[in-house]
């Protein structure tokens, strides 16, 4: 009987990703363009809230990032959810990919709450720059999962 993960492995997709020599390194080329579309609005985004660029209007700033941060995300998302089909079992079975995922979660979670409370408040409250510093050391610490990852 097939297991679930090995039913996502024996995909048509996750195999030619396996099989293929092009297709593997051009998603996961994607996939670091995402992640540096949405690390890189999100610090710019984070770095206002601590306080730097004050001369740079927040609401503007916004409209501009927050697009790009959700973009860069549903690359990163699409591009990351191909790769983990043709490890899927391995993967799942890995701590630190399961702590990825569990940071991912939260700091959407902390992106979404970060958010509201910043369009609310023109000034950013202490809990608020604490919210951005954890944002800037947790996608950080993704990034560095997610490398960690091919050499464990």
């Amino acid at each position: 009987m097939t297991t679930p993960l090995e039913a996502i492995e024996g995909l048509w997709l996750a195999q030619a990703m396996r099989h293929s020599l092009w297709l593997y390194p051009t998603v996961e080329t994607l996939h670091l363009w995402g992640i540096g579309l949405l690390f890189g609005s999100v610090v710019l985004m984070d770095l206002r809230v601590l306080g730097l660029a004050k001369e740079i209007d927040f609401t503007s700033l916004s409209r501009f990032a927050v697009p790009l941060s959700i973009t860069g995300f549903c690359v990163a998302m699409i591009t990351g959810l191909l790769m983990f089909t043709t490890h899927a079992s391995e993967f799942v079975g890995m701590r630190l990919f399961v702590i990825k995922m569990i940071l991912i979660t939260l700091l959407l979670t902390n992106a979404i709450a970060l958010r509201a409370q910043s369009v609310a408040n023109g000034e950013h409250s202490g809990f608020v720059k604490l919210q951005a510093l954890i944002s800037i050391i947790g996608w950080a610490s993704v990034i560095g999962a997610g490398r960690w990852l091919a050499y464990t």
